[in-house]
């Protein structure tokens, strides 16, 4: 029978960990690259949140700008004299006063 090896392989992870605690530097550097990948992270979450919210006002403002021509031409189509004039002589029976109608007001 072959002679049993009595000696231990070292677990891989418990001896980086303790050469990791060993040098304090490359510790230290360690916790700053992980920092500094979850804040490269957060950020960029963040920012393309913004540009979606910003992406959705902008087709607001579209559609708002849209509604408001449709309403300036609605607009200007009531306004129109011959169609209040129109809408005067036939619903409301109204007519142009004649020169003999008018009468000057003269003030002291």
């Amino acid at each position: 029978m072959a002679s049993k090896n009595n000696t231990r392989q070292p677990n891989l992870f418990i001896e980086i960990t303790k050469g990791l605690f060993r040098e304090k530097v490359t510790l230290g550097l360690l916790f700053s690259i992980f920092a500094s990948a979850f804040a490269v992270v957060m950020v960029t979450d963040a920012s393309r949140a913004e540009v979606i919210k910003q992406d959705t006002l902008l087709q607001q403002k579209d559609e708002l700008d849209l509604a408001w021509g449709y309403l300036v031409v609605e607009s200007e189509f009531y306004a129109q004299h011959a169609r209040v004039e129109d809408i005067a002589k036939k619903k409301l029976d109204m007519k142009r006063p004649e020169r003999k109608d008018e009468k000057l007001v003269v003030l002291p």
